[in-house]
């Protein structure tokens, strides 16, 4: 009997002995199985951090404006058929005012960042076909977080409203001058930024030295640079903000006809000059912001002086898109310039809804008034915009602007002895992404 005991107490510890064997040996299973799923899975969360992190560095946004526009007989509107003028066959004859529909920008922009440095490639997208609008690499300073480095097609950094993004600008246009001045509002350049270091005296302040071509979004096609520098400072104390500007643009315009056109007691006179010397072209700006903040909204108020120097075609005060060399569409006509615009704009209360007052001038031409003039480009022009901004949403926009222009009279010139019909009223929605 006791033999018996001993055997059954034995074979039960052997069983006992063999269940934890194959206990232990499934546990290990079942550890390097979950070690293995952990590892897998470790290296597709590295690989989707990567992704992430990569697509964090692109970017895309742009905005899209679709507009109509009302213009009376004498205006130009800027989308539609016929060059955005009247036309009796299409408007129909003895009409009073014309409209025109369409695309006025549809922008993209394509942005890579890594730590100190980005490159950017912007389009423009519309009826009217794809234009190329910018491309740049910007190099940022690591270290002081003063300097930045910017080259490619870039803004001029000439002006206050040149550098103000047209889907942030508050009436549907740049001023007059400023679009004459600076038509691709950038040009192929090079820009240095340097920038006052924050927390001391200076902050605020910002230096842009640059040079450029001078041919506007087009190819560069001589040796000669224009240089261009601008000066601001801003400032936030509580509930007001102010800036103060100051810039330059310095350069040449090719001549390709052997003689130079000046003005001289109101009438235009010329001398011979040797054929393709370079004419100057140098323009001085001054501007200034204000806004503060009050329970009524924001109130803001903003404005430029522009004078200087213009070389240009005999028929347009235009700056030229790309030298001539043909003397019959030479630059050789020098208009010495000024004009300026002011901006105010009141935010109705709490609501979306902010009033705008604009008005600009242009005098392509200082030295020749009234009856000297013989030239559509010597007129003064002027513009009273009066319109209204509503924000629907952080990224739909409703703009209406109604631009009532004026200009110089001359007995000289058909249908500038009196003031030409060409107010235009603009009604734009805008999406920014």
């Amino acid at each position: 009997m006791k033999n018996k005991l001993l055997l059954v107490l034995g074979a039960l510890s052997f069983m006992t002995m063999q269940a934890k064997a194959q206990t232990g040996d499934l546990t290990k299973d079942k550890i390097n199985l979950l070690e293995n799923k952990t590892n897998v899975l470790n290296q597709r969360i590295d690989s989707t951090s990567w992704r992430i992190k990569t697509l964090e560095k692109f970017k895309v946004s742009g905005y899209f404006q679709a507009q109509a526009e009302v213009g009376e007989i004498g205006a130009k509107t800027r989308t539609g058929a016929n060059g955005g003028r009247y036309d009796e066959v299409i408007d129909g004859k003895d009409a009073d005012f014309f409209t025109r529909y369409g695309l006025r920008r549809s922008r993209i922009k394509f942005q890579y960042s890594e730590k100190f440095m980005k490159i950017a490639f912007g389009l423009d997208l519309s009826e009217k076909g794809v234009a190329f609008k910018e491309a740049y690499l910007q190099l940022d300073d690591p270290y002081l977080n003063m300097f930045s480095l910017k080259t490619g097609v870039i803004y001029v950094g000439f002006s206050d409203e040149v550098n103000y993004s047209s889907s942030k600008r508050e009436s549907p246009e740049h001023s007059l001058i400023v679009n004459k001045l600076i038509p691709d509002e950038k040009d192929l350049g090079t820009q240095l930024r340097i920038t006052a270091p924050k927390n001391t005296p200076l902050e605020g302040l910002k230096l842009d030295l640059g040079l450029f071509s001078g041919n506007g979004i087009r190819v560069d096609d001589n040796s000669k640079m224009d240089f261009v520098a601008r000066l601001k400072y801003e400032k936030s104390i509580s509930n007001i903000s102010f800036g103060l500007g100051a810039s330059l643009y310095n350069g040449k315009v090719n001549n390709a006809d052997s003689l130079l056109y000046t003005v001289k007691n109101g009438a235009w006179t010329s001398e011979e000059v040797t054929k393709n010397q370079m004419n100057k072209r140098q323009y001085f700006g001054f501007d200034a912001q204000f806004a503060i903040k009050t329970i009524m909204g924001s109130t803001s108020l903003r404005g430029e002086y522009l004078f200087g120097y213009q070389p240009s075609i005999l028929g347009d005060f235009a700056s030229p898109k790309s030298n001539s060399y043909i003397p019959a569409s030479a630059f050789s006509y020098q208009r010495p310039f000024s004009g300026g615009y002011v901006y105010f704009l009141q935010d109705i209360y709490k609501t979306p809804l902010t009033f705008v007052v604009k008005y600009s001038y242009l005098d392509p031409n200082t030295q020749m008034k009234g009856d000297e003039i013989s030239n559509k480009a010597d007129v003064t022009m002027s513009t009273l915009g009066i319109g209204g901004l509503w924000q629907i949403n952080s990224a739909l926009r409703l703009m209406a602007f109604y631009d009532i222009n004026n200009n110089e009279r001359t007995a000289n010139l058909i249908d500038y002895d009196k003031d030409v019909k060409d107010n235009v009223f603009t009604l734009r929605l805008q999406y920014k992404f």
